[in-house]
């Protein structure tokens, strides 16, 4: 709840002194019905595990079969509990699946099913290398809890990596001529002339570490 208590209690310039008693009164009330929503708030707080005190985050996650992980953070873990139902309901589909890890905050992530030259009980999850290497273990996790019985899941990451490549030309040219030596007044039928011109573009990678 979003109360502009400025604009709420707002007074007359001739009563809004600043140090007069009226409006000492005034602020004295604000900070009271301050503490009252917020007391009348905090009940209705709990019921969501984004804005829940920890020790009751951990009753629902009880509730909900979700454990903590000791790697992941503490906004995750509240993501994982808030919505243990639709991840569930989701569960082994690939539309589930990249909700779950869209809402989960893994930016980027594919899903392949029947890969070429992999056995067909196989689903292969592409994901960046940075988000494998700090979330192992919650992957690790949502494949035994939320993979099909079904199927065996395997990680492929893609290392994301700036490459230069600084471009340089050199280009040819070369001219053959080929006569034949003739006696007679006439010229020779046998000159011909065979020109050529190449050119070729190099590009030289640079790695950036």
């Amino acid at each position: 709840m979003s109360i502009d208590w400025s604009l709420l209690t707002k007074m007359p310039v001739w009563l809004a002194r600043q140090g007069s008693e009226l409006n000492k009164l005034r602020r004295a009330a604000v900070k009271f019905w301050q503490r009252f929503v917020d007391l009348m708030e905090f009940p209705a707080k709990q019921l969501d595990p984004m804005t829940a005190e920890l020790e009751l985050v951990h009753l629902l996650a009880w509730e909900r079969e979700i454990s903590q992980l000791a790697t992941e953070t503490e906004a995750m873990y509240r993501t994982r509990v808030k919505y243990a139902l639709p991840f569930a309901k989701g569960a082994g589909s690939k539309v589930g699946w990249l909700s779950m890890f869209e809402k989960l905050g893994i930016p980027w992530i594919t899903i392949n099913e029947r890969v070429s030259d992999v056995d067909w009980d196989v689903v292969d999850l592409q994901l960046l290398d940075n988000s494998f290497g700090n979330q192992q273990a919650l992957l690790e996790l949502i494949c035994r809890q939320y993979g099909r019985t079904t199927r065996r899941y395997q990680f492929t990451t893609i290392a994301q990596m700036h490459i230069t490549m600084p471009l340089t030309t050199f280009a040819s040219n070369n001219d053959l001529a080929i006569a034949a030596l003739s006696t007679h007044l006439k010229p020779a039928k046998r000159i011909m002339t065979m020109a050529g011109d190449s050119s070729y573009h190099v590009a030289a990678t640079e790695q950036r570490v």
